[in-house]
């Protein structure tokens, strides 16, 4: 028997930064909902429940699960209207359902990509066009997004990941006496829930009366120029793009006040809520303080380290021109359906990416279906035909020995990647990175569509230790060993020059790759060695391997 109570939000210890942005949203659903980052079994899903609580009917909480199919979702042609009343009704999808309310999704990283598509055009444009046999209708569908994720489980996409106005991320409790309340709390609402509830019923009316009169006077807040200002110097200093974090500090900041009954935003309400709209956005997200608000936002930025800075910088008169590989990036393009696709790498030789193959839908073809069985009076379901989309999947395994670093080496493959990732930020590829560490190797990022996170972990790569190859090919296969390998591209950025693993490392290595990467169907090493002198094993490395070459001097 389902429990007549959730339980109640004001009886949630701790994690205040999640409730108050909840109750942000609440004062103002325009600022586009909160992603909540955390540990398993830290209440966020309890907590979302019991906002929905909170509020009541009025305000529409909708539950997106995971493995929700398309019709659910965005709706679908009602069959017994369709079959009895000869009408065509339409039943409102999931999206529709939370018009002016929450859209609630837990473990949102892992939804699929089309559900994530959606959306984000949804979000985008306020609504979405339900296209059906015979039907074509408009729905309305604009929500605040409220998700829940444990980044151990994976990354969000970072075109969704923007979509949420706040993010929040969340931890265990550490203190003895919280951790023993909130575990006998919930021992009594487990024991009696209408009872534990009855408990908080004040608390939990006061609270909706302070969120509903925050909602009425929310426009009638005063925003002073300064603070206007101090919210631009915020997102200049905190390098973020677009201008979506400018409006929504201002938004936030509003909500803060109104929800706290005030009538001005002041800067300290400001820097009360600017974590929770930069943090997700910043490429390097720093708490603010007042000294820093009042900088001009034309400052520059703190000094790099001597490492960063002599890696990134491009050597001066030293003879050597610019590669072109560093400006232009690796050049490769998605698999278009029903077409094979090569992958130019510009000079790099070609790398194809086969698509995957089509799968039988799932979805039944309502209309069809039923016009048959008007027809013959037999039902036989007819289903929909439809093509997988496919997903390159690119592999970046990387030298990072002491001796990258002797002839700027790591700064021209920074270029390198950054550039190759930039140049399709939009595409359905996936990166990783494996490194070298000390004499083994590590998997530095697992595959992901979050650019951005792929950026800042390959400039933060640092060079040290010996060059481990084998080890680095027991990474990329340990990445690879559960997935379908066909669309997989691996780049090995190396000077070749393997020196610790085995009693021959080289050989080491080669046997490794034979042994457990012989498969891929695309490989390419990328020489990485300068200076007059040249030993050439990264060129031998290739050829051992039947693995494609290109010489990063030659650019």
């Amino acid at each position: 028997m389902p429990l007549k109570y959730s339980y109640p939000f004001t009886a949630i210890p701790a994690q205040d930064d999640l409730k108050l942005c909840l109750l942000l949203n609440l004062v103002d659903p325009s600022i586009g909902g909160v992603l909540a980052t955390g540990d398993k079994g830290t209440a966020k899903t309890t907590m979302v429940r019991g906002l929905s609580q909170l509020m009541g009917p009025e305000v529409p909480f909708v539950n997106l699960p995971i493995g929700a199919t398309e019709d659910r979702v965005l709706g679908s042609i009602n069959l017994d209207a369709l079959i009895n009343q000869k009408t065509t009704l339409v039943d409102k999808g999931l999206l529709a359902q939370a018009h002016l309310g929450f859209l609630y999704i837990d473990e949102v990283n892992l939804l699929n990509d089309y559900l994530m598509d959606v959306l984000l055009d949804a979000s985008a444009t306020g609504g979405y066009h339900l296209e059906r046999e015979g039907i074509s209708q408009w729905m309305d569908s604009r929500f605040a997004l409220v998700g829940t994720m444990n980044p151990e489980e994976g990354t969000l996409r970072p075109q969704l990941l923007d979509r949420f106005g706040l993010s929040v991320t969340i931890h265990t409790p550490k203190d003895k006496k919280l951790r023993s309340k909130i575990a006998m709390q919930r021992l009594h609402f487990d024991s009696d829930p209408e009872g534990f509830y009855n408990q908080f019923a004040h608390e939990e009316k006061a609270l909706r009366t302070q969120v509903l009169s925050a909602k009425q006077h929310l426009t009638r807040i005063q925003i002073p120029e300064h603070v206007q200002e101090l919210c631009a110097a915020l997102t200049i200093s905190n390098k973020v793009e677009g201008m979506r974090a400018d409006i929504l500090l201002l938004k936030t900041a509003r909500a803060y006040a109104a929800y706290y009954n005030h009538t001005t935003v002041t800067p300290e309400m400001v820097h009360a809520i600017a974590g929770f709209v930069l943090q997700h956005r910043a490429k390097d997200y720093t708490p603010p303080s007042d000294s820093e608000a009042n900088t001009d936002a034309n400052t520059p930025d703190e000094e790099q380290s001597e490492e960063a800075t002599a890696e990134s910088k491009t050597p001066q008169n030293s003879g050597f021109q610019l590669p072109k590989a560093v400006q232009q990036g690796l050049k490769f393009s998605t698999p278009r359906a029903h077409k094979k696709q090569d992958v130019n790498l510009d000079a790099l030789n070609t790398v194809s990416v086969a698509p995957s193959p089509a799968k039988p839908s799932s979805e039944l073809a309502v209309l069809k279906s039923v016009r048959q069985y008007l027809k013959t009076g037999v039902f036989h379901s007819i289903y929909k035909q439809r093509t997988q989309k496919s997903t390159a999947r690119i592999v970046f395994l990387i030298d990072t020995s002491g001796s990258m670093a002797l002839e700027h080496q790591m700064g021209y493959l920074k270029g390198i990647i950054d550039k190759t990732i930039g140049t399709y930020p939009l595409q359905k590829i996936q990166y990783a990175i494996v490194g070298l560490q000390d004499t083994t190797a590590k998997i530095v990022q697992e595959f992901t569509s979050n650019t951005e996170r792929i950026k800042a972990l390959n400039y933060q790569l640092r060079t040290g230790g010996k060059t481990n190859l084998g080890a680095a090919f027991l990474k990329v296969y340990e990445l690879l060993r559960t997935l379908n390998t066909q669309t997989t591209q691996l780049f090995v950025f190396t000077d070749g020059k393997a020196n610790t693993g085995a009693q021959d490392p080289f050989q080491y290595a080669v046997n490794t790759y034979k042994t457990y990467l012989r498969r891929l169907p695309k490989a390419t090493v990328i020489d990485t060695e300068m200076g007059v002198v040249k030993l050439g094993k990264a060129k031998q490395l290739a050829q051992r391997l039947k693995m494609d070459y290109a010489a990063l001097s030659a650019f």
